[in-house]
């Protein structure tokens, strides 16, 4: 439903059909202002009863719900940069010197930063990482004393957030918290918030409760990073300095290392991703207290994954066999989106899950090997004579391989018994127009589970060849001419 202020935008709209009226609104005249505010408002008072009235308890499917979820469990628009190799040649006759953070653009105009140092000298060739992200700095001055005081963030077009440092005037740095529970009254302390249009908030304390009161006057000054998240490696070829100090650096060639690729980055989620976490019953991230590190883990790592999964001892002697060795141990199987960052992820992974729970540190979250496993399913259907055999087979096989494909959302998550037929059946039902006449019909058979269970580790999705038909017609040779569609 559309908010108060879509509403007056609607209003504007609507009188510049007459132009008395507009004017006199525009210029508050109460006579106007007055009932169409009343209006309005009602209008929006009523929006929010019927969307009350079409609350989504489990599956969330309005973009506005799954927004509002995400808001509600802090899931922040956050962008992962892209790290790759340079390659710097010297073709001058003085040794140069690049420090670390030195900034340098692709042909694409993206600003990239070095994240080493690099000694080149002349007609020499060195490696350095660097990192696809820009730095900016934000000054602010508060200029009135409030607790929980608050201040959108504008971030770059096209950019995502990668991580900010507050600090004030006195050199007092203000830490990052997810939460205010269990923050010290007095703790220089931050909050990130976002709403339903991904808009990105500070928030500061209250000295009497939790954090600290920004008082009147305090400059602070925010260091912002900033990133234009995936990048396709195959379009890095040569880079520029963005500014040359010395007639030396204008000679700097830097190119893209041939497979120096370290990490593809990531966007912030998507509107599907974020549907799929507002399934999970929790509502932040203390993974410790509600038992679900799948939850946590996702949040930060499904965008950089094709297929990822966590679970605990009790799940995995269940389908393993019992061992001292399982105990207090987390297990983990991953399929990065770039296979050579498999190494890297399990390390963060590992980081991660160290973080909020130190059980789990020094080696007691063990990585399992993926198996790939396609998941075979059998369509049998009857079809009224008017369609064709073989297009449908052909729409369904498209159909399901584009929603339960080796590299798609549903596939990227373990599920023991299976892909939920309901929703492939509800699938098929909307997009596969054969089946919404009166005379066709079909049900789904799937490959059985009790003698070869899905293992954590497995990676179901559907292939081509695990598909199966057993399509008939419902008119043959003799039949009626005429049929009820």
């Amino acid at each position: 439903m559309p908010s108060l202020n879509k509403i007056k935008q609607v209003t504007l709209i609507a009188l510049q059909a007459y132009p008395d009226i507009y004017a006199r609104y525009i210029s508050g005249d109460s006579t106007v202002t007055a009932p169409m505010s009343a209006i309005q408002h009602m209008l929006a008072e009523i929006g929010r009863d019927v969307e009350v009235s079409e609350i989504e308890p489990f599956i969330k499917s309005r973009e506005a719900t799954i927004l509002a979820d995400a808001s509600n469990k802090g899931i922040l628009p956050l962008g992962t940069p892209c790290q790759h190799y340079i390659t710097l040649t010297n073709r001058g006759t003085q040794r140069l010197t690049i420090l670390s953070g030195r900034v340098f653009e692709d042909a694409q105009g993206r600003p990239w930063q070095f994240l080493q140092n690099a000694e080149v000298l002349p007609n020499e060739s060195v490696d350095v990482l660097a990192e696809q992200s820009q730095v900016r700095k934000v000054k602010k001055t508060i200029i009135e004393t409030l607790p929980f005081y608050q201040f959108k963030l504008d971030i770059e077009e096209d950019m995502s957030l990668v991580s900010l440092t507050a600090v004030d005037q006195d050199s007092n740095i203000y830490s990052f918290v997810t939460r205010w529970m269990n923050t010290k009254a007095g703790d220089y302390a931050i909050i990130l918030k976002t709403d339903t249009l991904r808009e990105i908030t500070l928030e500061f304390g209250d000295t009497a409760r939790f954090g600290r009161t920004l008082e009147a006057n305090t400059e602070l000054e925010i260091t912002v990073l900033e990133t234009y998240g995936e990048v396709d490696a195959s379009t890095l070829k040569e880079a520029m300095l963005q500014q040359a100090n010395t007639a030396d650096e204008a000679k700097l060639a830097i190119r893209f290392k041939s497979g120096g690729l370290v990490r593809m980055g990531a966007n912030p989620l998507s509107i599907d991703q974020m549907r799929l976490l507002a399934s999970y019953p929790t509502h932040d991230d203390n993974a410790v207290f509600l038992g679900n590190f799948d939850f946590l883990v996702r949040k930060k790592f499904m965008n950089r994954t094709f297929y990822l999964n966590v679970w605990n001892e009790m799940i995995h002697e269940q389908h393993y066999g019992s061992s001292v060795n399982h105990i207090n141990h987390l297990f983990v199987s991953v399929v990065p989106k770039n296979r050579a960052e498999y190494a890297l992820i399990c390390d963060e992974i590992s980081q991660l899950i160290a973080k909020v729970d130190s059980l789990y540190s020094y080696g007691n979250v063990v990585f399992i090997e993926p198996v790939e496993r396609p998941f075979h399913i059998t369509i049998k259907a009857i079809l009224s004579p008017v369609h064709d055999v073989n297009v449908v087979q052909e729409q369904i096989k498209t159909l399901l391989i584009s929603n339960y494909g080796k590299e798609q959302l549903a596939s990227s998550y373990n599920m023991n018994n299976g892909f939920n037929l309901q929703e492939i059946i509800s699938l098929i039902n909307k997009q596969i127009p054969a089946f919404q006449d009166r005379q066709s019909d079909f049900k789904i058979d799937i490959e059985d589970l009790s003698g070869n269970g899905i293992k954590p580790n497995h990676w179901l999705f559907v292939t081509a060849d695990s598909i199966s038909f057993n399509i008939e017609r419902s008119g043959g040779l003799g039949g009626g001419t005429w049929t009820v569609l």
